[in-house]
């Protein structure tokens, strides 16, 4: 342990010092050790790496997401959709004057809307199994169509 250190005028001062304690200039005037310096680069650095990593899995999923969003706004065609719309607006006012004959109205409107999904999926797994019975179906046709049936699952899922 040293007991002098000099001071900025060149006097020399009897205050007692450690190595520990005759650290950097930032460690005495109470910033970070370099160690800690280190640490806090190491990390910064990950973390860019992880928001890299994490932009390119976003603009991914993004990608999914547009595609999942086209799909479902195509699951019923806009005019459907708008008209399907303008009865559940009409629901709400009813419900003012005429509670349950609104709620009877939106089941009706609950039930013909599934009608119509469960038509347009019945129809789409219909167009997934054709040509798959056939014995010249080569294993990459039925590769691809596993594909597609998957993509379907999920489009199922997704609701």
């Amino acid at each position: 342990m040293s007991t002098d250190a000099t001071t900025t005028d060149g006097r020399t001062t009897d205050t007692p010092q450690t190595e520990e304690a005759a650290g950097s200039a930032a460690e005495r005037l109470g910033g970070p050790s370099e160690r800690e310096q280190r640490l806090e680069r190491a990390s910064e650095e990950e973390t860019g790496a992880r928001r890299q990593a994490d932009t390119a899995e976003a603009e991914t999923d993004d990608t999914r997401s547009d595609t999942a969003t086209e799909e479902r706004a195509t699951l019923i065609p806009p005019d459907r959709a708008e008209s399907y719309n303008s009865r559940w607006t009409q629901l709400k006012s009813d419900f003012v004057d005429e509670p349950s004959r609104a709620v009877r109205g939106a089941n009706e409107l609950v039930g013909e809307v599934l009608d119509e999904l469960e038509e347009l999926f019945r129809s789409q797994r219909a167009e997934l199994e054709q040509g798959l019975d056939s014995e010249q179906t080569s294993t990459e046709d039925l590769r691809q169509a596993l594909g597609r049936y998957r993509s379907f699952f999920d489009r199922l899922l997704s609701f």
